[in-house]
C-alpha cells in the first residue's frame, strides 16, 4: 500500500502473536514494522527502579503499576520516538490487534495533515470490548457534537476517556515529539491513561467511530490484565446492576448534550473540551 500511513507493531519476543498479525498485514499489502517489546518480567529491580516513580502511581491511582505495565509504557516510548524520527504520523499496534477492513480501506489512507489538523492521537479501538457490545457502547459514550469526518472517519471526543487500552491507535509525529517531551523522565502514569496525555502532554486525543480495531483478549489473555486485576478489586455484578438505571440516564443525558451542541456549532468537534 505505498503511500499509506506506516504501522509498528509492539510485539513481546516470548508471546509467540506476531507471525499471526504479521501475516494479516503482509496479505494487505500494508507496510509495517515490528517493535521488539519491553519484557517486564526481566526487569531487575533495580532497573525498575531507574524508570518508575511509585510514589507519582500511587498518587494517581492509590497503587503501586506492576512491571508489565511500566514495561508497556517503555515500548510505546520508544516507538514514539521512531515515529518522531521520521517525521511522519504512524499508527501503533499491539500483537494482539484484530483489524477490520476499515482500517485498512480508511485508516490506512488518510490524509496525515488534515486529521492531524483535528487530533494528535486517535484511539482506533477499546480494550476488552466486544464486537456484539460495541454499539450499546456508543451509545453510552457518544462523541461530543456528534464527532467530525475526516476522509470518510468520524473522530470526537467522548464524554469520558479513562484507561481504555492501546491495542491500535493513530498518532502524527508532533504529538509523539511532545508526548516523548512529557514522558522521558521516570514513569508514573499508565500507557492507556488518556486523560494523562490529555492534560500533562496538551495531546488532543480523540476516538474513532466505530472502531476498526479490536483486541483479541478472548483467545489471547493479557499479562498486564493478570497483574493489574491482582492490585485492583473488582465490582461485583450486583453493584453494575445497580448502576445499570444511572447510567441509561446519564447516556440519554449525554445524547441530549450532543443533539444541542450539534444544533448550536455542528462542526465544533476540534474544539471540544475534554472532562
Amino acid at each position: 500500500m505505498e503511500g499509506s500511513v506506516p504501522i509498528h507493531v509492539i510485539s513481546l519476543f516470548r508471546s509467540g502473536r506476531r507471525d499471526a498479525i504479521s501475516k494479516v498485514l503482509v496479505d494487505h499489502g500494508a507496510s509495517f514494522r515490528i517493535e521488539e517489546a519491553v519484557d517486564g518480567q526481566a526487569l531487575t529491580e533495580s532497573q525498575l527502579g531507574a524508570v518508575y516513580d511509585d510514589e507519582a502511581a500511587r498518587r494517581r491511582y492509590g497503587r503501586s503499576m506492576t512491571c508489565a505495565e511500566v514495561a508497556c509504557f517503555m515500548s510505546h516510548r520508544s516507538v514514539w520516538r521512531a515515529i518522531a524520527d521520521t517525521g511522519r504520523a504512524a499508527v501503533v499496534l499491539e500483537d494482539d490487534a484484530i483489524l477490520d477492513v476499515e482500517f485498512f480501506d480508511g485508516v490506512l489512507g488518510v490524509n496525515e495533515s488534515a486529521l492531524s489538523s483535528m487530533a494528535d492521537i486517535v484511539l482506533l479501538g477499546r480494550s476488552k470490548l466486544r464486537r456484539s457490545a460495541s454499539t450499546w457502547t456508543y451509545f453510552n459514550e457518544p462523541l461530543r457534537g456528534g464527532g467530525a469526518t475526516v476522509d470518510g472517519l468520524r473522530i470526537g471526543v467522548p464524554f469520558k476517556q479513562w484507561t481504555s487500552g492501546a491495542v491500535g491507535y493513530w498518532i502524527s509525529a508532533q504529538a509523539a515529539r511532545q508526548a516523548l517531551a512529557f514522558a522521558m523522565g521516570p514513569i508514573g502514569a499508565l500507557l492507556d491513561d488518556w486523560p494523562w496525555h490529555r492534560d500533562h502532554c496538551n495531546l488532543r486525543v480523540v476516538e474513532l467511530r466505530p472502531y476498526a480495531v479490536w483486541e483479541n483478549f478472548e483467545v489471547l489473555p493479557s499479562s498486564i490484565e493478570g497483574e493489574r486485576k491482582a492490585r485492583t478489586t473488582p465490582r461485583t455484578s450486583l453493584h453494575d446492576a445497580a448502576l445499570w438505571p444511572l447510567r441509561l440516564l446519564r447516556s440519554v443525558a449525554r445524547w441530549s448534550v450532543v443533539a444541542l451542541q450539534w444544533f448550536l456549532s455542528p462542526n465544533d468537534v476540534g474544539r471540544s473540551r475534554h472532562e
